[in-house]
């Protein structure tokens, strides 16, 4: 009988899928075979199958340095695998939303400055009248406690392996999101969000005057407001960051508190930063150290 053995380095193998992944949705699908992944650190083939089966660690800041650069991901994802922070499934749906939220914001600014802040200013007051309907007043915000005030729409958990969550419209104006079943995790809370922001800014946006006509350079920017304002909003964002100790990563420690992936909570610190007045205190320190490690 075969003796069954540990894994050595569990999480140089998720690195490893990682990398594949991030190649394969780079080359807009196509197979990447083994050894072009190990080729990134000059690996032989045998050391990319090392690498592969666990067998091998891969976590000098020079080779996780290099990751980084070539497959053009954030270093703190990279670092963040490589010492188990972050699984697999969360680190490729951070890389996935980093990149589509900046791809909304490229796609906002045709749209003018203008134009931004005043989608801006108008989703933060409908968000608002959720938060006060809702009595939220303590991070982490409860999905239930929202998705009350849309009885149009219900959530329902099932089993789901290819994705977090998904709408079904049941009958005209009605809707189900399913979500996968388990524990809810941060990814599966924003996947959530950003299916009910679907409903309410599209398919039944007649419903609600105040949000105006749709633009369609500025629709999915307003659904990515909805969704990090509604999860956290800018003044109890503001409040946190100054009972922060600055010295800490503020983006882990708040994405922590909020319950909400790291590329929201960075999106989501870059906006409140910029639009709050400067501050010689220290509430003003931490902002800027928080600005920069947003940035």
């Amino acid at each position: 009988m075969k003796r069954s053995e540990t894994v050595k380095f569990p999480n140089s193998i998720q690195l490893f899928k990682f990398c594949q992944k991030v190649m394969t949705h780079q080359r807009s699908n196509k197979k990447v075979n083994d050894q072009e992944i190990g080729n990134i650190l000059e690996f032989n083939p045998s050391d990319c199958s090392h690498w592969k089966r666990g067998e091998k660690s891969v976590r000098s800041v020079f080779a996780l340095a290099k990751l980084s650069e070539t497959l053009n991901v954030e270093a703190s994802l990279i670092h963040d695998l490589a010492s188990g922070a972050a699984g697999l499934d969360e680190a490729f749906f951070e890389y996935v939303e980093s990149n589509t939220i900046t791809a909304t914001i490229e796609k906002a600014r045709e749209a003018g400055e203008v134009a931004m802040k005043a989608a801006r200013d108008r989703v933060e007051a409908f968000v608002a009248q959720l938060h006060g309907q809702s009595q939220f007043t303590t991070a982490p915000l409860y999905l239930p406690e929202v998705i009350r005030f849309f009885t149009f729409v219900q959530m329902q958990p099932i089993e789901m392996i290819d994705r977090l969550s998904r709408v079904l419209r049941t009958k005209p104006g009605h809707y189900v999101i399913n979500y996968r079943k388990g524990d809810l995790k941060a990814q599966t809370r924003m996947s959530v969000l950003k299916d009910l922001a679907r409903i309410i800014f599209e398919a039944e946006r007649s419903r609600y005057s105040e949000l105006g006509a749709v633009d369609e350079k500025l629709a999915a920017y307003e659904q990515l407001i909805f969704v990090a304002t509604l999860l956290a909003p800018r003044t109890m964002l503001l409040d946190e960051m100054a009972r922060l100790d600055s010295r800490r990563n503020v983006v882990s420690e708040l994405a922590a508190l909020f319950w909400i992936p790291k590329s929201l909570l960075t999106f989501q610190l870059q906006q409140v930063i910029r639009q709050a007045p400067a501050a010689t205190d220290q509430t003003g320190q931490s902002n800027s150290r928080s600005m920069e490690l947003a940035s």
